[in-house]
This record gives C-alpha cells, sequence and structure tokens, in this order.
C-alpha cells in the first residue's frame, strides 16, 4: 500500500506511526515519515502556481546520463519508443587557444562534457520552469541563493555543491541537444522529423575575485528552443521535485509518468529489458535496473498519489493516470505559458 492510499484509510497519525514501524534503522524511519509527510502536502493542497515546474517532453521521455561519463568527448543517444535524444559535448576554448593549436582540437581537455546526475536534472527543470517565462533567466547575484532555489544544500571546496552546479550548468549551456521522432500520417507513410537545438544561446558566468559563491548570472534560452519549449512543456510539482532531488532514476521515472500516464487510452506493458534500455545507465544489468525501479518506485508514489502503475515479474503495466498537476493547477500553467 502505498503512502497516499495509507493516508486515505487510516489518516495521518497512524499513517506515520506504521511508517516508524517499517523501519528497521533510524534513517528508514526517517526516510518513511518523510514521505508520509509530502504524501500529506501533496495531497492536502493543489500545486500553487509557484510550485508549478515544467520540463519538455522531449526531456520527459529520455533521460540524462545518472554519473559522470568515461570520457568528456562521448555522446549520449537514449530512445523511448519512436523518441531520440542525442546529446553531443559542446568546446569550450580555453585563454590563449589560438588557431594555430587547431591541431588539438581533439584534446580531452577543451570538451565540457555532458550533463549528468541529479544536479544536471534540477539545473534544466529550474531553467525550464523560468523560461516558460522569458528567455533571459536571470540568476541571483548570490550563487549560493540559487543553489538553494534548486532545494540543495550549499557547500564550498572542490566537491562542493557550488563547485558541482557550476561544472553542471557550463555543460548544459555547452552541449547541442536533438530531438528525433517518428510518425505516420492516416495513409500510413512514415515520416521522420528532427529538431537540433542548444538549450542555451548565451550566457554570463563568471567568479568574482576571492569570493566563490558570488557570481554575474544570465542565461539565454535559443529562441528556437523556447519555442519548442512552450508547446511541449509538461507541468510538474515543484513539491515532488524537491523531495526527489537526490535522486535521478526517481526524478526521470517521475517525469516520464507525468508525460505519459494520463495519455493513455488503454494499459500497457514495459517489459525490464525495454525498461533497462530506456532507463537503464551504462554498465547495469537488465536485474539491477529492475531493482532499482523497484526501490524507487515508493518515493514516486508518495509525490504522485494518482499513480497507477502494477509491477508484475515481466515488468511494469502502466495504467491510464490523472496527471501529477491537477486540471486546475494546469489552467495556471497554461496561463504562465500564454505570457509573452
Amino acid at each position: 500500500m502505498g503512502d497516499s492510499a495509507q493516508l486515505l484509510l487510516l489518516g495521518f497519525d497512524e499513517a506515520m506511526r506504521r511508517a516508524d514501524l517499517e523501519g528497521a534503522t533510524a534513517a528508514e524511519r526517517e526516510r518513511n515519515r518523510r514521505r508520509v509527510e509530502v504524501a500529506f502536502d501533496i495531497n492536502s493542497a493543489l500545486p500553487t502556481p509557484e510550485d508549478l515546474a515544467f520540463l519538455h517532453a522531449g526531456l520527459c521521455q529520455t533521460h540524462l546520463p545518472r554519473s559522470r561519463p568515461s570520457s568528456n568527448r562521448s555522446v549520449w543517444l537514449r530512445q523511448s519508443g519512436r523518441f531520440k535524444l542525442v546529446i553531443q559535448p559542446g568546446l569550450l576554448l580555453p585563454d590563449g587557444c589560438s588557431a594555430s593549436r587547431a591541431a588539438e582540437i581533439d584534446d580531452e581537455r577543451f570538451y565540457c562534457g555532458i550533463p549528468y546526475g541529479p544536479k544536471a536534472r534540477l539545473i534544466l527543470i529550474w531553467l525550464q520552469s523560468e523560461g516558460v517565462k522569458s528567455r533571459v533567466v536571470s540568476m541571483d547575484r548570490s550563487m549560493s541563493a540559487w543553489i538553494r532555489s534548486l532545494g540543495l544544500p550549499v557547500t564550498g571546496g572542490s566537491k562542493g555543491t557550488i563547485q558541482a552546479v557550476r561544472e553542471q550548468t557550463i555543460r548544459i549551456a555547452m552541449c547541442s541537444f536533438s530531438f528525433q521522432w517518428s510518425d505516420r500520417d492516416g495513409q500510413g507513410n512514415g515520416a521522420q522529423h528532427v529538431k537540433n537545438a542548444r538549450i542555451v544561446d548565451g550566457m554570463e558566468l563568471w567568479q568574482a575575485a576571492g569570493d566563490g559563491s558570488k557570481w554575474a548570472t544570465t542565461v539565454q534560452l535559443s529562441e528556437e528552443f523556447y519555442n519548442h519549449l512552450r508547446e511541449h512543456a509538461v507541468p510538474l510539482d515543484r513539491r515532488a521535485i524537491a523531495h526527489l532531488a537526490g535522486n535521478s532514476l526517481g526524478l526521470d521515472l517521475y517525469a516520464f509518468f507525468a508525460h505519459r500516464l494520463y495519455r493513455l487510452r488503454e494499459p500497457i506493458m514495459l517489459g525490464w529489458n525495454s525498461l533497462s534500455d530506456q532507463f537503464g545507465d551504462e554498465g547495469p544489468t537488465v536485474y539491477r535496473t529492475a531493482q532499482r525501479i523497484r526501490e524507487t518506485l515508493p518515493a514516486i508514489r508518495a509525490v504522485y498519489p494518482s499513480l497507477n502503475v502494477q509491477v508484475t515479474r515481466r515488468g511494469l503495466v502502466l495504467h491510464r493516470s490523472p496527471a501529477p498537476v491537477p486540471s486546475a493547477a494546469m489552467v495556471q500553467g497554461a496561463r504562465l505559458l500564454a505570457v509573452k
């Protein structure tokens, strides 16, 4: 029984008591209690306009790498049915790199690499949530404020969130994204569609001398991506995003279900092999991907109360489910998209 179902049947206090009983360790009990609290919050109130987040439909169907690719020159490809996402890394040449050094252009150091991990996903959601309102996204002069707005702690140093967010922002800005899909017309004729775009058209990102937390930052979405986003933006609940912030697979599955389930006309089966191809990272076996999906589903059920997904030995059976952002809140989202 999911946390939302427990809340409806048992009430908040009893659901919290059972969350404690089901936890073998203090960490498990805290995780269980947090899921109940989030489920209660989302069940109790519709998302406000401030709670709305957006993600391009193409990025809901596919996903970024979950861990750092082995090479900054690697190209990323993921497919969902007839839809493909191809991400190519960009070049960021250092100061003093002249035309005479063109022979070194394939040097690993010159490639930014493709974005990866939960922070890259949060940045993409944040940029697109702001981007549906305006092509130019102004970040706070304090990088710390921006990081907190993503639901992340603010830490410095070589392994802190400030450096990690800066790296992922540059990767997103420098990469090119290719959205490719096929369909058929009423006469059965096939057609292939390709949409190539940079998400970011321009970026100012610099570090003030002696202070790693101070930045002057402006990001401008490319006009092509901005227009495409406004036509294909999928509404998400920012409260759900915050709960799943550290979980790449959780963010991927939540966005996928948000885009797919309310469109279904009849149940469909996604086998574990297919799910592994779509949601597995480089390396893990089909068995391991299936295990990770099973382990992640309780967190998604907590933030998507109407989720109707059945786990079977063969895979997942997807049933038509209301969107995680109810229609009343989606009207607010439509109004945001209507603003030029």
